[in-house]
């Protein structure tokens, strides 16, 4: 039968193929991490390192707060379901997605925050200095609370908007 054959991906880069024993190598010289991807024919989806059993020293997956080993099948390098997979061996969707379309959006609506805060600022720096009486003075003073205040609030709005998204897509 023929040997099982690996791909790893490493910060956005595919490797491989590779077999078992030349994978666990790459992990005993730091070159395979374990939250780094694998992937092996007949996965339906990526996995993370360190959920392979035997990958990775047990002191050294203990040692990495973010990671939590899950138990695995009696198999030796079992499959975990965790991140979606191709067909065939490619590192999953590196397109922009719903995380960096909110980002972009996110972007624009503190920019928009600012823009509307200084055209506030003008407006009533010269509504001021042409005010007539106080009356007029804080009228303008008014005008600039609510530009300044509706932008704010529109751009906290969105930043929530963006949070409730992504743990709905998560």
């Amino acid at each position: 039968m023929a040997e099982v054959q690996w791909y790893y991906a490493r910060n956005d880069q595919q490797f491989g193929p590779v077999s078992a024993a030349e994978l666990k190598q790459l992990a005993e010289v730091g070159r395979l991490s374990p939250d780094d991807l694998l992937w092996r024919e007949g996965m339906e989806q990526w996995t993370t390192a360190v959920n392979l059993r035997g990958l990775f020293a047990a002191e050294e997956v203990a040692s990495i707060p973010s990671v939590t080993p899950k138990p695995v099948a009696a198999q030796a390098l079992s499959e975990v379901r965790r991140t979606p997979a191709p067909a065939s061996p490619r590192l999953p969707s590196q397109g922009i997605g719903l995380r960096g379309v909110l980002r972009a959006t996110q972007l624009l609506l503190w920019t928009t925050c600012v823009l509307v805060v200084l055209v506030g600022m003008v407006l009533f720096t010269r509504a001021f200095l042409t005010a007539e009486d106080a009356t007029a003075e804080a009228s303008a003073a008014a005008v600039f609370a609510t530009f300044f205040l509706g932008a704010y609030v529109l751009a906290r709005c969105g930043e929530k908007l963006a949070q409730i998204l992504l743990r709905r897509g998560s």
